[in-house]
């Protein structure tokens, strides 16, 4: 009679449906968290796009780590210009509180490269625009000038950018192809250029081949979609440069992150 029971009980439904509820605590392990945070961001964040949040203190080391193996600084720089922007209380009053995510990244890469010309494409309010400006006015306060440009379809866009971000540079409205193009006929050789506009992979693209001929020799690019996309890793290999990936983790936030896709020219290899 046991072993009868026995029988039936492992070949039930019963046992099965149990079993598959045990077996749910694994993954809920994993996207609970995230599942409550959502309740909670929905009836406190008036945020619909383009989300806030800082990083874990793990990941931003690995930020660092990410930004001094772009740019050949020091480790112990690349950090230094992480706490730095963290700690500039006159651009997070300015903004609103902050937090940057992976924008920690754009001005410590803006920090270490010193660029002539930084372009953003697509500016939204601004947060982005101010956070690389900000990078650009303390590289001038040590001699090194540079001038950013975003780009934004928008007419509202960038309404975060305002006095002292605005004398780092300018928002060009319109068509970003069509600002790229007027950029690329005035000369402008670009050190850092962001992808952060239309994300569909075509215009991606686009944007790539067309700033193509105006990127200096050191030129990074960095590509916001590439969590998504692969047309920031093709355009790299397409024309001899390296490529990495850097993968936010939002400290406390439901949304997984997206991350930071680099283009740029290694140092030779010696032996």
């Amino acid at each position: 009679m046991r072993r009868w029971i026995k029988r039936r009980w492992q070949h039930s439904a019963l046992r099965r449906l149990l079993a598959g509820f045990q077996r749910l605590r694994t993954p809920w392990a994993y996207y609970g968290p995230a599942a409550r945070q959502s309740v909670q961001w929905a009836w406190r964040s008036s945020e619909a796009a383009n989300f806030t949040y800082d990083l874990t203190a793990k990941n931003k080391e690995y930020l660092a780590a990410f930004v001094s193996a772009v740019t050949r600084c020091s480790l112990p720089e690349a950090e230094a210009f992480i706490r730095e922007v963290e700690n500039d209380a006159a651009l997070r009053v300015h903004v609103g509180g902050g937090p940057y995510g992976r924008r920690l990244g754009w001005y410590a890469l803006a920090r270490a490269l010193k660029p002539r010309v930084v372009i953003e494409t697509g500016v939204y309010e601004g947060l982005g625009s101010c956070v690389l400006s900000a990078a650009l006015l303390r590289n001038a306060s040590e001699g090194h000038p540079g001038q950013y440009f975003g780009t934004d379809i928008d007419p509202e866009a960038g309404k975060l950018y305002r006095a002292p971000y605005v004398r780092a540079g300018e928002i060009l409205y319109g068509d970003s192809l069509a600002s790229l193009e007027a950029l690329k006929q005035r000369g402008i050789r670009v050190d850092l250029f962001i992808n952060d506009s239309d994300h569909s992979a075509s215009y991606e693209r686009r944007e790539y081949e067309l700033i193509a001929g105006a990127l200096s020799e050191r030129a990074v690019i960095i590509a916001d979609n590439a969590h998504a996309t692969r047309e920031l890793y093709d355009f790299a290999r397409a024309t001899g440069r390296a490529f990495l990936f850097f993968q936010e983790e939002p400290l406390d936030h439901w949304y997984p992150g997206s991350g930071i896709g680099v283009a740029y020219t290694p140092a030779p290899f010696t032996v």
